[in-house]
């Protein structure tokens, strides 16, 4: 039985000169059908047997692209190879996307027309999905190898999710941290990373993670939850649970999502890995994860300032970001919760309350858990003492810093220190 295959080109010429080329001495017996655009292509091929097809891209009516998207939902694994004469990257990003076995660019050489459908009849499709996995593996560890640095490349991770058949960017940010491990953390990270990717994966999501020596940065995209906060949520407790039965280490667990009316873009992107960092800073002990919304407005309107027990949770959920913004910006400034919450234009009770229910304790508790989280960055440094860092984040006394970190971090930060870099890592 003869190869039946498809070819379809606005321009007779080119549809004459592909159907000798496919017909020329050495080639299989084919059987070419030809249709002048891609609707009368998609309507030619029906139901009936095909093998590959030549499409064109710039077709009047329905493009190669959309014949190509519709031949490929009725023939999932049917080789296809595109013909342009435009060397567009869209069109390139187009036919990774769709799986498109080649793309040739005209005037193509009868050797590679030969060639391309050679390579289509033999693998029936197999070989173009091994290149796109191949593809999407490589942009993969592009991808953990750029979070691991503390990025969120947006454009690599477009490229990732069109090659996994995703579209979008990045719908959370996740910050991981091992409680125990200070500054030497980067092997259990990379363990809690993979994990967090494998239990998003069953929960229909892609997860890409990449760790540094003391923070492992994840972003999620892929299928979307009727409740993607409860959904996370589920994934990161399953992650620290697992983490602590079958790792042996703790981890602390903050993440960041748009609020239902922003979008994911590069800009809220951004804001996303700001504040995973601030709930990963307020994450641990008896709350080991911490979730925060981001609000897609930057200011507060006045509206946002009421107290009514029924006003809206979107609004407690901007000021508490708005706070906590300023916690960590101001953190070495003599704070008060009466201080901040005039600058946000709300009472201290109403700042308080909106705290407790979207950052998971008071305004006390966050400030010294934001100043704790950037005292260890200073820590890390053999150059500085605890003295220093402790004066460097707002304690005045450095009795009191130590009892305070002892309490977050369950050692002191003389400990934390000696631990980084041994006795000799810096004056305490």
């Amino acid at each position: 039985m003869p190869y039946r295959v498809l070819v379809a080109d606005d321009e007779e010429f080119e549809r004459r000169a592909l159907r000798l080329i496919l017909g020329a001495e050495g080639m299989p017996e084919l059987e070419v059908i030809e249709a002048s655009n891609g609707l009368e292509a998609v309507e030619l091929v029906g139901d009936d047997r095909l093998d590959a097809a030549f499409l064109d891209i710039r077709m009047p009516g329905l493009d190669g692209i959309d014949a190509a998207s519709a031949l490929r939902k009725s023939r999932p694994r049917l080789p296809i190879i595109f013909l342009t004469a435009h060397d567009s990257f869209e069109y390139a990003r187009s036919a990774l996307r769709l799986r498109v076995e080649d793309f040739l660019l005209k005037p193509a050489s009868p050797e590679e027309v030969a060639a391309a459908l050679r390579r289509a009849l033999s693998s029936g499709g197999a070989d173009a999905d091994a290149r796109i996995e191949g593809a999407a593996a490589l942009l993969a560890d592009e991808l953990r190898s750029a979070l691991g640095s503390g990025a969120v490349p947006e454009e690599l991770l477009s490229r990732y999710l069109d090659l996994s058949g995703r579209n979008g960017g990045a719908a959370a940010v996740v910050s991981l941290r091992c409680e125990a491990c200070g500054s030497r953390g980067g092997p259990a990270l990379r363990q809690a990373a993979r994990l967090f990717e494998r239990l998003c994966a069953c929960e229909g999501r892609v997860a890409i993670a990449g760790a540094g020596p003391a923070e492992a940065l994840g972003v999620v995209a892929g299928a979307q939850a009727a409740d993607p906060e409860e959904g996370l949520r589920a994934s990161l407790e399953a992650l620290v649970a697992r983490s602590k039965d079958d790792l042996g280490i703790s981890i602390a667990a903050g993440a960041a999502l748009p609020s239902g009316q922003a979008p994911a873009s590069a800009a809220v992107g951004g804001l996303l890995i700001q504040a995973a960092r601030r709930a990963a800073a307020l994450a641990g002990g008896g709350r080991p994860i911490i979730v925060l919304a981001i609000a897609p407005v930057a200011g507060l309107s006045p509206q946002d300032g009421a107290e009514a027990d029924g006003a809206r949770d979107g609004s407690g959920r901007r000021i508490a970001n708005r706070a906590l913004e300023l916690l960590e910006s101001r953190h070495a400034e003599d704070l008060s919760l009466e201080s901040v919450a005039s600058d946000l234009g709300v009472s201290p009770s109403h700042l308080s309350r909106v705290l407790g229910r979207h950052a998971g304790m008071g305004f006390a508790d966050c400030l010294a858990r934001l100043r704790v989280g950037r005292a260890k960055t200073y820590l890390a440094s053999p150059s500085v003492s605890v003295k220093e860092a402790a004066s460097m984040v707002g304690f005045r006394d450095p009795a009191y810093f130590a009892r305070v970190f002892r309490r977050f971090e369950g050692e002191s930060p003389a400990e934390y220190k000696s631990r980084a870099f041994g006795p000799e890592g810096g004056s305490k």
